[in-house]
């Protein structure tokens, strides 16, 4: 029998354990973000497109509090992921080399006036005479992203498996046509960071690899942090894969609800100083602190670097990124992320001294959900500080109802001003608006959006291809209309002539159809395209087509 005195001890005891399970459950505990980080690499395709793979390291106030490794590096092997796992890390490369040039610019070197005409005497002058080293840190050179390259009439896949010297790279860069004037627009370009690469290269006469360990990883002792060959990528790094969802009834069956498949390897010299770098969590971690203590660089120069420019874009850092502050508007920081042929990563040093990277051997993924759902969890906040106000898109009778467009100005109006710069809605609300006054016959205030549509997001030919499909079952005369902006504006791209073909076919324009696949073809051969056996059966289901019309 117990006495009531011992009852009462055991009530008490057990009120604390709740009262502590409870608080602890809302802490910053490895626990909580260890559960967050399984759902995802358990249950991802649900959540953010794909099973996570890879490593997430979270810090408060300069110390680590949670570091943990997820998957798989190579699933042939089945070798796991670890904490000390070397990833690719894309696009944050553009950090490096930003630091890269601003000790350049301190040292005397360089200075951010320079014209690239300055240190590059094979570029030419009258595109490099125009574009100055503070426009390509900032974005602002007017150069276009890979686009520009697709232009000229290589193909993705010829470029990606091509070795190029800095000075073979530069001279394509000096083949492409500036998407706006240098100076007057933010428009995100790794083109302009392999100009970088090669004039600190011209102006150094070391390589890129040499001069990132001798001013960068050497002075802060970051041991898996480097730019390396083909071979060493391939064997050291983790493996890059691409998930795809299963559509089929066989989805029940498989673990994680699709397929990881291979992705086409990228040679090194061509991602180069824009995306070619490697490292770890905790090498990325290391180089994160010494930018908050200006350990490489003054705190004159380091302030300068993180000056947000155009579309709050530093020197190789984004101010205020829109898509976190749109779902916490109580934060600030300075992040970047980069994306190759199955890899992601991430780094973010909010305002608060909190910093979450994370390196990953998968995509696609919403790396912006992760980094949101991560703050959260590691300081125990629910997820209800979100700029409200966004019309609803389901139908037309809707986002009327709801505001229209005049909500979704104001929308974007209060999402400016909390991130410091201006923010458009995505080409995708843009595309999918345009597409509900269309169908709904509102002609006027559709085609208003379409010529804003094209003027302000210089839409790439893979959103205007979408834009046209979207419309080619109901209204494929409109659609139509889509696919020939597209032609003259990537006039040597077989796709969108073949989408152009495709929207005469379904028109039942067969003459024109036979035309535009011809094209496709023609194109196609020129450059070995991978679907140009696609194109041929296209050309032969129009000719079909046209002979059973007569």
């Amino acid at each position: 029998m117990i006495h009531l005195s011992s009852q009462k001890t055991i009530r008490i005891l057990l009120f604390i354990v709740v009262i502590a399970l409870f608080f602890n459950s809302c802490s910053d505990s490895p626990k909580s973000l260890d559960t967050l980080m399984q759902e995802y690499s358990e249950n991802g395709r649900k959540k953010i497109s794909s099973p996570f793979n890879g490593v997430i390291l979270v810090a408060k106030k300069g110390k680590i509090t949670f570091k943990k490794a997820y998957g798989l590096k190579d699933r042939e092997q089945n070798i796991p992921n670890i904490v000390d796992t070397k990833f690719p890390i894309g696009s944050v490369t553009k950090q490096f080399t930003a630091m890269l040039i601003m000790q350049l610019v301190e040292e005397g070197v360089l200075k951010l006036e320079d014209s690239v005409s300055t240190h590059l005497p094979y570029f030419p002058k009258e595109l490099g005479n125009k574009i100055t080293i503070h426009q390509l840190l900032s974005h602002t050179s007017g150069l276009p992203h890979y686009e520009g390259i697709l232009k000229t009439g290589i193909t993705q896949d010829a470029f990606i498996s091509t070795a190029y010297t800095p000075r073979e790279l530069a001279i394509l860069v000096g083949k492409v046509k500036l998407a706006y004037t240098p100076g007057t627009t933010f428009y995100y370009s790794s083109l302009g960071y392999m100009l970088l690469g090669a004039i600190l290269e011209e102006v150094s006469k070391k390589p890129f690899s040499e001069l990132l360990e001798t001013k960068i990883t050497k002075p802060l002792g970051l041991k898996n942090t480097g730019y390396e060959t083909n071979e060493f990528i391939k064997n050291e790094t983790a493996k890059g894969y691409s998930f795809i969802e299963d559509e089929t009834f066989r989805m029940i069956f498989m673990k994680y609800g699709g397929n990881f498949n291979n992705v086409p390897f990228r040679d090194q010299s061509n991602i180069y100083a824009t995306g070619g770098i490697h490292s770890t969590v905790d090498d990325l971690f290391i180089w994160s602190e010494a930018i908050k203590t200006n350990k490489l660089l003054s705190a004159t120069y380091t302030k300068k670097m993180l000056t947000p420019n155009k579309h709050g874009y530093c020197y190789g850092w984004i101010r205020n990124w829109d898509d976190l502050i749109e779902r916490n508007t109580k934060i600030k920081m300075y992040t970047h992320g980069g994306a190759l042929h199955g890899h992601r990563s991430s780094i973010n040093m909010y305002d608060d001294d909190t910093t979450i990277i994370f390196l990953s051997n998968i995509n696609p993924i919403k790396d912006r959900e992760i980094i949101h759902q991560l703050y959260l969890s590691a300081h125990g906040l629910e997820d209800i500080y979100k700029v409200k106000g966004y019309p609803d898109r389901s139908s037309l009778n809707e986002f009327k109802k709801h505001g229209g467009i005049k909500a979704l100005n104001s929308y974007f109006e209060k999402l400016s001003e909390l991130c410091g710069y201006k923010v458009l809605p995505s080409e995708t609300s843009v595309g999918h608006i345009m597409y509900l006054y269309y169908q709904n016959g509102n002609q006027r205030i559709a085609d208003s959006l379409k010529q804003s549509f094209l003027k302000n997001y210089n839409p790439t030919e893979n959103s205007i291809n979408r834009l046209g499909y979207k419309f080619l079952d109901d209204n494929c005369e409109l659609a139509i209309k889509f696919f020939k902006e597209n032609t003259k504006r990537y006039p040597n791209s077989p796709n969108v002539w073949d989408s152009l073909g495709e929207g005469f076919l379904v028109c039942e324009s067969y003459k024109e159809a036979i035309t535009c696949y011809s094209k496709a073809i023609e194109l196609g051969e020129k450059t070995n395209h991978h679907s140009v056996k696609l194109f041929k059966e296209n050309l032969q289901h129009a000719k079909n087509k046209s002979e059973t019309k007569k």
